[in-house]
This record gives structure tokens, C-alpha cells and sequence, in this order.
């Protein structure tokens, strides 16, 4: 009886270790697929399947965790290089209040300008 206690104590530590590792974050890889494997292999195909499997045997939930996790990293990129635009944009604005026949002479209308901005920043 005490051994059964005693190992029933030492899997409950494992799984509860296992349960508390950090889970792998989309940032961590560099694309979905990676981050999909690992998050299956962290938490188990079990549970990885109940959180994004669609289906009545949940088997699709690797192709469904790779297209949500690429979907949410496009919007993200999105997001970045329109907050980059808008930088440029008002950098060229205000080059081109400063001085217009400078602006004038160096790009032809404010979208050359944030064009020239945004490879400068690549």
C-alpha cells in the first residue's frame, strides 16, 4: 500500500512539472508548423487536440493550430508595417513642410518619399 502511495506521489509530480513547463510561444519559431509540433509535444496529443481540433476525432487539430497560428502572425506583420507607414508618412510630411523645394528636389510626391523611408528602415 505504501509503495502505491509512493508512486502514485511521484507521478503526480511529473505530470504537475510537465503541466507548469512554460509553453511555447509563436515568437519562439520561425514559422507556425514549429510551433504547432511543439506546443503538441508540451502538452500531449490529448490536450493539444481538445484545444484545436474541429472535428468529431480531432485529428485536424495540427492543420487547424498551423493556419490559426500563421493567420494571427500575418495580422501581426500587418499591423507592423502599417504603424511603419504611417511613421514614414508623417516623417515625409513634415521634411516636406520644412522645406518644400528640398522635398521637391529629392522625390517627386510624398509617396516616393515614404517608399525611399520604408528601405531605409529594411
Amino acid at each position: 500500500m505504501r509503495r502505491a502511495i509512493v508512486a502514485c506521489l511521484l507521478v503526480g509530480a511529473v505530470v504537475a512539472s510537465g503541466a507548469s513547463a512554460a509553453d511555447p510561444t509563436p515568437a519562439d519559431f520561425k514559422n507556425a508548423a514549429k510551433y504547432c509540433k511543439a506546443v503538441r509535444e508540451s502538452k500531449g496529443v490529448e490536450v493539444f487536440g481538445a484545444l484545436y481540433g474541429t472535428n468529431a476525432n480531432k485529428k485536424n487539430a495540427y492543420g487547424k493550430c498551423v493556419s490559426k497560428t500563421a493567420k494571427n502572425k500575418a495580422e501581426a506583420r500587418e499591423d507592423s508595417t502599417d504603424a511603419a507607414e504611417a511613421k514614414a508618412a508623417a516623417d515625409c510630411k513634415k521634411q516636406k513642410a520644412d522645406d518644400a523645394a528640398k522635398f521637391a528636389e529629392k522625390y517627386k510626391n510624398l509617396g516616393q518619399c515614404v517608399k525611399a523611408q520604408n528601405k531605409s528602415d529594411d
